[in-house]
């Protein structure tokens, strides 16, 4: 519950200033090729520390982590508001990156150690739910008061996640090991097939969301949205992806997280490839609702399939290097789906909903024969890490 709450004021914080971020930066000077470099500069950032850092909570614990992660965010946000220039938001981008990225990594450990395995989808459900709950509320805000008051808005975004540290402070354990006196043998982690689908899957998850990051505002303004329908659009994608979240993590503890995980990620993979074909502003509104739909499954499969297959003591490593796949795709797509929309808004959508299908193709090589629900397998990890 703790977590679920900072997740919340933190998201919702961030929330504010994401849908418009590319929009100012345009004011600032930058063209459409710098603004996808600088979304970029976030999970590049978030690639070079998520690893490491989560080996580190293995060791130290996860309240440290979370609670340096996001006044890291905190002082990056602040500092975003004092800068003028693109090349400045360019180091500043990647400070919050760092600061985020360690922040999920700690908490998706911290879920997987501490909830019981047949409850676990539930758990994640509500964790990513109530991410999108804050992105709920935090773009349509942004969007009401628009570019002219950004300044403000990362102010805003600074505040949350200091507010954020709160809930950690007072309820997250300063170790969560359920058996923190037993030493589990050490994972080869690349050679785990169940970890190498976690691994395909996040890293799908990454390439949409990068192009999404920098092309969906971009897109909606092609179409001739307004500031306040493009803040609208993010909300009405996060209300659904919220309302989904626990049953969905219901459908992740009842049914097997394998099938689960590979529909929702080929679905968002169609709904990508759709969107630059449309031209009505709100039937992509529409459909990017009905998108989260979906998508509200696939995080929470693929975190439990991650927790089941890993011991307590060794999730922080796991977990950082799955979202570091994650963040890397995600980095590769907005690196490139700036300059790749400015040739046609169509390549970067297209392109990116063909690497997911060849993605989960892969998934479904590694997880061939790769328990999807609660079994031996799940059972002999959990006494391998008590």
């Amino acid at each position: 519950m703790a977590l679920s709450v900072s997740t919340f004021v933190e998201w919702a914080g961030a929330g504010c200033v994401i849908p418009l971020l590319p929009l100012y930066l345009r004011k600032l000077g930058a063209p459409v090729g710098l603004v996808g470099v600088v979304i970029a500069a976030f999970f590049f950032a978030a690639i070079l520390v998520q690893y490491p850092i989560g080996r580190l909570s293995d060791r130290i614990g996860r309240r440290p982590i979370q609670l340096g992660g996001l006044v890291t965010y905190a002082v990056a946000s602040a500092a975003f508001a004092l800068i003028g220039t693109p090349i400045a938001a360019l180091f500043v981008r990647g400070l919050q990156g760092a600061g985020a990225g360690v922040v999920d990594v700690a908490n998706n450990a911290t879920v997987g150690e501490l909830v019981p395995p047949s409850q676990q989808g539930r758990a994640f459900g509500a964790l990513f739910g109530s991410r999108t709950v804050g992105l709920a509320i935090g773009p349509f805000i942004g969007g009401l008061v628009g570019i002219s008051a950004m300044r403000w808005l990362f102010v805003a975004a600074a505040l949350a996640s200091l507010l954020a540290c709160v809930p950690v402070l007072l309820a997250v354990p300063r170790s969560g090991w359920r058996h923190s006196h037993v030493v589990a043998p050490r994972m080869v982690l690349w050679r785990d097939r169940s970890v190498l689908g976690v691994v395909m899957g996040y890293a799908s998850a990454g390439l949409v969301i990068g192009v999404y990051e920098v092309c969906w505002s971009l897109l909606l303004h092609l179409r001739g949205a307004t500031g306040w329908q493009i803040g609208l659009s993010w909300t009405l994608f996060a209300v659904p992806f919220a309302a989904m979240s626990v049953p969905g993590g219901w459908l992740v503890d009842h049914f097997d997280r394998r099938y689960l995980a590979a529909g929702s990620t080929l679905m968002s993979a169609a709904f990508a490839a759709s969107y630059p074909f449309l031209h009505s502003v709100w039937l992509l509104v529409g459909l990017g609702a009905a998108e989260a739909v979906t998508v509200a499954v696939g995080g929470p499969a693929l975190a439990s399939q991650l927790a089941h297959s890993v011991p307590s003591r060794q999730l922080g490593r796991a977990q950082g290097a799955a979202s570091t796949a994650q963040t890397g795709a995600t980095a590769v797509a907005a690196l490139g789906a700036g300059a790749l929309f400015a040739l046609q808004p169509w390549v970067p959508f297209v392109g990116a909903s063909s690497a997911i299908v060849v993605l989960v193709g892969l998934l479904a090589w590694c997880w061939r024969g790769v328990p999807g629900r609660d079994s031996a397998r799940a059972a002999r990890v959990e006494g391998r890490s008590g």
